[in-house]
């Protein structure tokens, strides 16, 4: 039984990520709010629209947004960017 115990605990992983040790999930963007882009993969309702020349993943507050259309980001919370 100790060879199989053993073999389990070599592929458990025993390091945490914390945010003490400088670990982030996600950057959070508010100065986004208010700012305009373009929609660069359909929204249904999520996808990708280009601001200031990045790449942002978004979702739309409604529904499906074509690509090439002009959207406007109404709010930020955590990672998830939310546009009209």
């Amino acid at each position: 039984m100790s060879f199989w115990s053993d073999l389990w605990h070599s592929f458990v992983l025993k390091d945490q990520t914390s945010t003490e040790k400088g670990y982030v999930s996600a950057v959070e963007k508010p100065e986004l709010v208010g700012c305009k882009g373009i929609v660069s993969r359909e929204l249904r309702p999520a996808g990708t629209v280009i601001i200031n020349g990045e790449p942002v993943d978004v979702v739309s507050e409604g529904d499906y947004i074509p690509k090439g259309q002009e959207v406007k980001v109404i709010a930020v919370n955590g990672n998830r960017v939310v546009v009209r």
